[in-house]
């Protein structure tokens, strides 16, 4: 999503100081952020971080604390569920055994007394949508986990609501069916332009649909941001430890270009850190880089502790006496591990770009 698409589009969802208690215990604090119109975000976080109690607070099934949420200029902030707009797939499905596919389409439908033929024309549109016409006339129970799901999709879209919310819809579905899923949902989503949240613990879920994510830890928003900023600008050590594979090295600030980890100095831009400054150095095993070569900064000899066969790539675990009880993990092409013929117990020589380490305060 470009700033342009953002700057044209207008504020649909608006959630300001937002705070949930069950008992003593805060499970929101003071959540305030801006939904664009027609945009797809997700709420990324562990669980116990608060990102399906927001989902809930925000369709009415739980009721804020404190905290105003506006939908279209409308204030929903204590209106019940029934008097807001959304549609809503559960991780379950919740879809009526007892009904066929067109039926459980249809439920909301008929219960607004939608004419008949209105009600068919909107059934067999949303089943075409989700290549399930074929499958109108069966149960739940004749269709498999990812064709359930797809039922409980256009289910929630069959009212035409302003917000689509998706509560881990995909969690209990194996990995290839979730992959296709994941791109059917994002393509359907785009043709009909409707507003979208969706919670989810799956990093890569979020990577690969939203247009923006929030990162929760603890009931707060630890950090809003696109896929590519959350991955390359991680705000906070809780986010760059959660998104991707990261490394961390207790290091002291040398001066305003070094930082050192027990008798190992490294290159890097210190910013407004003094010297002496404890801080956590953060660096992606990605950007690691293998037989660095001679005459930069940042080039280590280290031995290979262990290997990962990960597909696409090899993790290369890299110990040294400098760095004392730490290790690096290094991520190498699997074709540049063959024709080098990296083995465990070897010393491999790998550089680690200035420009590539982000530092931390170590109370962070």
């Amino acid at each position: 999503m470009s700033v342009t698409d953002s700057q044209a589009r207008d504020s649909y969802l608006q959630v300001t100081g937002t705070t949930k208690f069950f008992g003593d215990f805060r499970a929101l604090q003071d959540i305030t952020f801006d939904i664009l119109e027609g945009e797809f975000v997700c709420f990324l976080g562990p669980s116990g971080c608060g990102k399906t109690t927001l989902l809930r607070c925000i369709a009415g099934l739980e009721t804020q604390t404190e905290g105003l949420i506006i939908q279209a200029g409308r204030d929903i902030s204590w209106l019940p569920p029934s008097q807001r707009d959304f549609g809503i797939v559960f991780q379950s499905y919740a879809l009526f055994p007892n009904l066929t596919v067109a039926n459980n389409v249809a439920y909301g439908l008929r219960n607004m007394k939608v004419p008949k033929a209105k009600i068919d024309e909107r059934v067999a549109e949303l089943l075409g949508l989700v290549d399930l016409s074929i499958h109108a006339d069966k149960y739940p129970g004749q269709l498999s986990g990812g064709e359930q799901q797809r039922v409980a999709l256009v289910r929630a879209l069959a009212m035409s609501p302003g917000l689509l919310l998706l509560d881990e819809p995909l969690s209990a579905l194996d990995a290839k069916v979730r992959a296709y899923l994941r791109r059917e949902i994002r393509d359907l989503q785009k043709r009909l332009g409707v507003t979208t949240v969706m919670v989810t613990h799956d990093q890569e879920e979020a990577q690969t649909m939203a247009d923006r994510i929030f990162v929760m830890n603890e009931g707060r928003i630890e950090q809003m941001g696109t896929p590519s900023q959350i991955y390359d600008q991680p705000a906070t050590p809780f986010v760059a430890d959660f998104i991707g594979v990261m490394n961390f090295l207790p290091v002291v600030v040398d001066g305003a270009s070094s930082v050192r980890c027990g008798n190992l100095s490294l290159k890097c831009d210190t910013g407004k850190f003094a010297s002496d400054t404890r801080l956590n150095c953060a660096i992606r095993p990605e950007d690691i880089l293998v037989d660095g070569g001679d005459g930069a900064d940042n080039l280590l000899d280290l031995a290979i502790a262990d290997m990962e066969f990960l597909g696409s790539f090899v993790r290369l675990y890299l110990r040294s006496p400098e760095l004392g009880d730490h290790e690096l993990r290094a991520d190498v092409r699997k074709t540049f591990a063959s024709q080098q013929a990296i083995g465990s117990s070897e010393r491999i020589r790998i550089r680690i770009p200035a420009d590539r380490i982000r530092l931390y305060g170590a109370e962070a």
